[in-house]
């Protein structure tokens, strides 16, 4: 009896919770709205021309010393020094990697002259023993017998042979010396090479301004800037003087919320030292892939240049820090729906419709999109009920 009680208490209960766990489903009525996507940019001024300057030596140098960054130099000012102590050692190095070299192939032509000489030597012997053998040579059966006549002509064959060992023997000494020589003389150009690299190196330790301008240095592929004690290798430019006349920004955006970015879309510039004064701009240009742009932070950016239309001299100089606004698409109206609403499964995007007390699946096509709206260009019309996380509560 006291069960029955019970379960007739509590069966409204559980009706009404049920009734609760479907009203829960939060729904998203489908309608027109104003389609906006601006895209934001964190980056610095930089020159849209500039002329770069580096070392002149085709070796890796070390920097001992830099001229304070955004320098107004003058032309032929001192703006960079690099280390001359490891230069020094390894010319003192290939220096004396030459002069061993040297005394190789002077023993090796020694050793040539005397192992030819000693063949000659030999060589005479045999013209001496061939003469000997032909003066006294008698092939007259009267006065030698049958057996020292076929000694005689034995040992003539023999001095032959031994003729032929030493025309090939000294042919041999020749070549194998020759071509020990030929290595060392390989390898000692190669320490003069290397020899003359250094000393052009050494001679060009210093690095001068090509004219007067503003000292900007150059940023590597990770954003980093030349420092002291850092190598610089063949080819990199460590500095540059910008032509200030026309600037431009260099920024970078989120691989996740670079969306849509094409080369002539406006853009809005504001200065961190200045936030209440605005720059109109245009993209122009786009990095192709994503990259990061520090060693310790594995998020990846797209790397973005943009035109200035507004050239202040005054407010506008190199480094100076920004952000800035893409706008991607602005202002028209278009069928949105929430990005938490749409499904994907198999290439196939689909959202939660609702119909009467329930939900069924709606397939949809679906167009442009910013970081939380979506165009629907066919499956839905204005005034539809979608649910916006039916699928994570059935």
């Amino acid at each position: 009896m006291k069960l029955a009680w019970l379960t007739c208490l509590l069966a409204p209960l559980m009706l009404s919770a049920c009734g609760e766990t479907q009203q829960t489903i939060p729904t998203y009525q489908v309608k027109r709205q104003s389609f906006e996507l601006i895209v934001p940019v964190k980056g610095e001024l930089e020159a849209a021309s500039a002329t770069a300057i580096g070392a002149s030596s085709r070796r890796p140098m070390t920097i001992a010393w830099l001229e304070k960054e955004y320098t107004n130099v003058k032309k032929g000012q001192l703006i960079a020094r690099f280390d001359a102590e490891q230069l020094n050692l390894d010319m003192r190095k290939e220096l004396l990697a030459m002069m061993l070299l040297e005394e190789d192939m002077k023993l090796n032509r020694s050793t040539l002259a005397q192992e030819s000489q000693d063949v000659e030597v030999d060589k005479a012997l045999v013209v001496k023993e061939f003469a000997f053998a032909d003066e006294f040579t008698i092939d007259d059966l009267r006065v030698y017998s049958r057996i020292e006549i076929i000694e005689n002509m034995q040992n003539k064959e023999y001095l032959g042979a031994k003729d032929n060992y030493l025309d090939w023997k000294k042919e041999s000494v020749v070549e194998q010396n020759s071509s020990a020589i030929d290595v060392l003389d390989i390898r000692k150009k190669g320490s003069e090479q290397k020899y003359d690299q250094i000393k052009s190196a050494i001679e060009t330790l210093e690095v001068y301004a090509p004219y007067d301008g503003l000292l900007v240095y150059e940023a590597n592929w990770r954003g980093e800037k030349p420092a002291i004690g850092e190598t610089v290798f063949p080819g990199r430019p460590i500095a540059k003087l910008p032509d200030l006349s026309q600037m431009q920004a260099k920024g970078f955006v989120l691989d996740k919320q670079a969306i849509g970015l094409e080369p002539g879309q406006a853009v809005t510039i504001t200065l961190e030292a200045y936030p209440d004064k605005h720059f109109s701009g245009t993209l122009k240009q786009v990095s192709g892939f994503s990259r990061t742009i520090t060693r310790a932070d594995p998020t990846k950016y797209f790397e973005v240049v943009i035109d200035i239309d507004d050239q202040d001299s005054a407010l506008l100089s190199p480094g100076r820090k920004l952000n800035a606004q893409i706008e991607v698409a602005k202002g028209d109206t278009r069928l949105m729906v929430p990005t938490q609403a749409i499904y994907n499964e198999q290439g196939v995007n689909y959202v939660f419709r609702q119909q009467g007390a329930g939900f069924s699946r709606q397939q949809i096509d679906i167009g442009e999109k910013n970081l939380h709206f979506v165009e629907v260009i066919n499956g839905l019309s204005e005034g539809d009920q979608i649910a916006l996380s039916y699928r994570e509560l059935i």
